[in-house]
């Protein structure tokens, strides 16, 4: 798996297991690691908090909506550093599940050609 997915100012790298922001890595643990790359082999869908606790934590962990909840928030606090109070890469959809979302924020600039 040697794809690199792109979302903000992110670059995730499957295959060598690291994030990087700016060339900066960022360390994160084997939790984070998982529930990230989780996000970023779906990125750009909506996964249901089910599937993600089961995917990450196991299917004896469907229902432990806290522990997801709480290792987002210390994802978001490393991934969008700086980025404000609203998440722009880990988007919560609210009863639904988590999104990671790889579009350029509105207020970039276009490119252009």
């Amino acid at each position: 798996m040697d794809e690199v997915v792109r979302a903000g100012e992110l670059e995730i790298d499957l295959g060598r297991r690291l994030v990087r922001r700016k060339g900066e890595v960022i360390p994160l643990s084997r939790t984070e690691w998982l529930l990230l790359q989780y996000l970023a082999v779906n990125a750009g869908k909506v996964m249901r908090t089910t599937d993600v606790l089961s995917a990450v934590w196991g299917a004896g962990h469907r229902d432990d909506i806290q522990y997801l909840r709480v290792c987002i928030s210390r994802l978001r606090r490393k991934l969008e550093a700086g980025q404000g109070e609203s998440p722009v890469v880990i988007k919560t959809m609210q009863g639904i599940g988590y999104m990671l979302d790889t579009e350029p924020p509105a207020s970039a600039p276009a490119s252009s050609r």
